[in-house]
């Protein structure tokens, strides 16, 4: 299919939400890697919010690394993306501050694989 006409925008929103699945990749395996630090807040990237964003009109806060042991989390500048501090678990028997919940972050990574393939899949289909 010519990727001019009635796809044309199909591709783009397709591409950005493949950029966000693996911006979002990052993030959760970096909360991940960190799940053992102690007092790391966990992040996560809300693609719901940044797909309705107008690209380079987002307003992008600057993570910072609350403990020198943290592992650096690096967005893409190209992606404008803003990232928020994820939510603590309701219920944790952890007295270290770490905000990690390893099954739901686990769970999250999963869902994002099987999202970023679909797209990836369905975009290829587009650009026959």
């Amino acid at each position: 299919m010519p990727q001019n006409g009635i796809f044309n925008q199909t591709i783009s929103i397709l591409e950005r939400s493949l950029d966000l699945r693996s911006i979002h990749h990052r993030v959760l395996a970096s909360n991940v890697a960190n799940m053992d630090t102690p007092n790391y807040k966990a992040f996560e990237l809300v693609i719901e919010e940044e797909m309705n964003k107008k690209p380079g009109n987002s307003r992008n806060i600057p993570i910072a690394k609350t403990h020198a042991d943290h592992f650096p989390i690096r967005p893409q500048p190209r992606n404008d993306v803003t990232f928020k501090t994820a939510d603590a678990p309701k219920f944790s028997l952890r007295g270290d501050g770490n905000t990690v919940d390893v099954d739901r972050t686990m769970g999250k990574l999963a869902e994002n694989t099987i999202l970023y393939k679909t797209f990836r899949f369905i975009k290829d289909i587009f650009k026959q």
